[in-house]
């Protein structure tokens, strides 16, 4: 079982395809104007947004992990990646031509996100991937 996947993300085109659709997606759903009738949440006292950032990042950052597998330093790379898309998607919404405001909570919200993807990732599979 462990050679079939080995195999599958040392070809990395399908997770660098899922990877850049999974970046499309994050980034109209930053950057799409707000509809009238949506309202905010909240989950044990947290805006329901900022868990919509962190589950977003944390999924990105794990699929830029799989998309750099062949790479050196595959989580640095990944974070690196992950934040900076974050950050440009938010500094986007700075423009009145999206409808979107920034917060810099978002900001906290996706790098914390990028970063458990990447914590997690390495955590599960530390003693497999060392040589």
């Amino acid at each position: 079982m462990q050679m079939p996947i080995q195999r599958w993300l040392q070809e990395g085109n399908y997770f660098k395809i899922l990877a850049g659709v999974a970046t499309l997606v994050v980034a109209y759903l930053s950057l799409k104007p707000p509809g009238p009738e949506e309202k905010s949440w909240d989950f044990f006292l947290i805006r329901g947004d900022l868990i919509l950032h962190f589950t977003c990042y944390f999924g990105l950052s794990i699929l830029y992990i799989f998309a750099f597998f062949k790479h050196r330093a595959t989580y640095k790379k990944a974070l690196i990646s992950s934040v900076l898309v974050g950050t440009l998607l938010e500094l986007l919404q700075l423009t009145p031509y999206f409808q979107r405001y920034f917060d810099y909570q978002d900001l906290i919200a996706n790098f914390l996100g990028a970063a458990m993807g990447i914590f997690s990732i390495w955590f599960l599979f530390r003693y497999s991937t060392e040589e």
